[in-house]
């Protein structure tokens, strides 16, 4: 009976042994399964842009990109201002930033006159950013977005109003103005303080309705239809409502703001698992000149079309998908 019961013990410590040996296996297997596919899966890139049509359309032209180049993406286009997603793009909340070279003197409070030559400013944010932060800014679009003012055509053309010396006449004369603009171009050196101080004239507070973002097409909707009494406005060099409503840019002989091409900003971390990404964008952001752009913009902004919709036409009948 003892004999019996030993065997019974022995067989019972057996098969004990032999099922949880058996479940830890299995167990260890299920781990070894789910840290393997955490491993294998592939980091999603944030790609971001600001609120308005042109970084809709080169937000857009990245995503697309990136996605059929099989890198997966997070949509994170119409982001915020410039000043909302530079930060983001610091703190890691992005991955992949559509921004401008000439914002550069901004964001390193650098005041020097690099920013007035295209290779030269472009070159200059490009060690800024990876020696400080390690952003690295990729190939960008010869295409000068420019800040600039602009009025109705009826206007420009009543008072002569072609370059920025006859807009500083103009003021001088004791002409009406009511000028729309973002906050920082007010502030700026290289904005609309520049102008004063390298044309020579002064618009007091009362002239001034200052923003807090840098959407252009508010502020050129504002211009077309005289809101608030709106008679000029704030304008980029690629904005592409500009002929569809009737307004006309006063050039700016002496350059004052700095040249801002756009191009794609990425985290340098993200670009070491992704460094394709350079090459894939590259010979697409070289095809976008001031021309194009403008026309891209104009498909948005005044024919209602989604950014997506618009940066997929051009991709395809470029042969770039």
């Amino acid at each position: 009976m003892k004999k019996g019961l030993a065997v019974l013990f022995i067989s019972l410590v057996v098969m004990t042994t032999l099922f949880f040996g058996c479940s830890k296996q299995s167990e260890d297997k299920g781990r070894s399964k789910i840290e393997g596919s955490d491993k294998s899966s592939k980091k999603a890139v944030r790609v971001a842009s600001y609120l308005d049509s042109e970084a809709e359309v080169l937000g857009n032209i990245v995503l697309i990109l990136l996605e059929k180049n099989n890198i997966p993406v997070i949509d994170k286009t119409k982001f915020g201002t410039p000043d909302v997603c530079r930060k983001a793009l610091l703190e890691g909340e992005i991955d992949m930033l559509i921004t401008y070279t000439g914002s550069g003197q901004f964001w390193h409070n650098d005041q020097s006159d690099v920013w007035s030559d295209p290779e030269k400013g472009y070159q200059r944010i490009k060690k800024l950013d990876k020696e400080k932060h390690n952003i690295i800014w990729l190939t960008p679009a010869p295409a000068n977005n420019t800040e600039m003012l602009c009025t109705t055509k009826e206007l420009a053309k009543k008072y002569n109003l072609k370059s920025m010396h006859d807009f500083a006449r103009y003021v001088n004369e004791g002409g009406k103005v009511k000028l729309i603009c973002a906050q920082s171009f007010a502030d700026s050196e290289y904005g609309l303080k520049g102008f004063e101080k390298v044309y020579g004239f002064k618009l007091n507070d009362d002239q001034l309705i200052k923003l807090s973002h840098g959407n252009t097409a508010e502020m050129l909707k504002a211009l077309a239809k005289g809101t608030n009494g709106v008679n000029f406005s704030l304008c980029y060099g690629t904005d592409g409502q500009i002929d569809d409503l009737g307004l006309y840019v006063i050039e700016d002989p002496e350059s004052v703001p700095p040249v801002y091409l756009p191009c794609p900003a990425i985290r340098g971390d993200v670009l070491k698992i992704y460094p394709q990404i350079e090459e894939i964008l590259k010979p697409v952001f070289q095809s976008l000149t001031a021309d194009v752009l403008r026309n891209l913009n104009r498909q948005v902004a005044f024919e209602g079309k989604s950014g997506k919709d618009v940066a997929r036409e051009y991709l395809k009948k470029k042969g770039f998908i």
